[in-house]
């Protein structure tokens, strides 16, 4: 069997939305969340299903190409509302690297 490093593997935009939504379906507990991710969550006011729900929607996209820091490609996955960062541990595990509320700031 062919073993990938899946952090190290550039995916395009579309693969790695395949990729999200495919963890989200088959292997939901595979995704984890960033001790970092949790800190900016709870700053945001936001909590895991939140970020779950932008994970599992059919409308958030990822609309720029992947960024690698830290040794993964990471990936931002949005909806009009939530920004996710996600990298990928493996074919069937992800992990919530950071997430924030886009309008925070204007919701004064």
């Amino acid at each position: 069997m062919l073993h990938h490093d899946y952090r190290a593997k550039r995916l395009d935009k579309n693969q790695a939305r395949k990729r999200v939504s495919a963890i989200a379906r088959e292997h939901p507990k595979n995704i984890r969340f960033s001790r970092h991710a949790l800190e900016e969550m709870l700053d945001d006011d936001l909590i895991t299903a939140d970020i779950l729900n932008v994970i599992k929607s059919s409308s958030s996209k990822i609309l720029g190409e992947a960024e690698l820091e830290n040794g993964s490609y990471r990936y931002r996955l949005e909806t009009n509302n939530i920004m996710v960062v996600v990298s990928f541990d493996s074919e069937d595990s992800l992990v919530v690297v950071t997430a924030w509320r886009k309008n925070a700031l204007c919701s004064l």
